[in-house]
């Protein structure tokens, strides 16, 4: 009698977007860390490891130091990357006209086009009166990003703080990303 042993997988995911966005804390939020206001700025980029709940497959993040200074080190860290999530700060809406920005320097060395997730973090922050990047704006912006790169790209709400949505982030990139491998393999 033969036995089948799972293959074991490694997902590589790249989180992108401005300074203070909250890619650190969404990437400490999905490991299970406590949320803190005041924590080291990331400088390069920084690593982390989850194994999925399957038990078999594991998940690589490399958080990207945003600040102009690490553009010449993030060319390394896109490199091999299955998947990319795209944050900006609801809150500061410049931030979400860089998008564009960090998704051209991603494609600039890499050699395909890859799932991604846009995702809008900090909408614990949302306060009537502020100034805030629309949902409508940003589930616009998705489907363009849809409809350019021939991936489906989710628009993700989130609140790194609170926790909300952030497993929902991960749970629809490595979807995305299981759809490609899929279609790859012709199954």
């Amino acid at each position: 009698m033969s036995s089948t042993k799972k293959t074991r997988t490694s997902y590589k995911v790249v989180l992108l977007g401005d300074p203070r966005v909250g890619k650190t804390s969404i990437r400490r939020s999905y490991l299970g860390a406590v949320f803190e206001q005041d924590y080291n700025v990331t400088l390069g980029a920084d690593f982390a490891v989850k194994r999925l709940p399957d038990n078999n497959n594991v998940l690589q993040i490399w958080d990207l130091a945003g600040q102009a200074v690490y553009k010449s080190v993030r060319s390394g860290y896109y490199k091999g990357a299955e998947g990319a999530i795209l944050i900006y700060d609801i809150t500061r809406p410049e931030t979400f006209k860089n998008v564009a920005k960090w998704l051209d320097e991603m494609l600039s060395v890499s050699d395909q086009m890859i799932p991604l997730i846009l995702v809008a973090n900090k909408i614990d922050l949302k306060t009537d009166g502020s100034p805030f990047v629309s949902h409508k704006d940003g589930k616009n912006y998705a489907d363009v990003l849809t409809n350019w790169s021939g991936f489906d790209v989710p628009y993700i709400e989130s609140s790194a703080m609170t926790g909300e949505n952030i497993d929902k982030i991960f749970q629809d990139l490595i979807g995305e990303i299981e759809v490609l491998k899929s279609t790859e393999q012709g199954n």
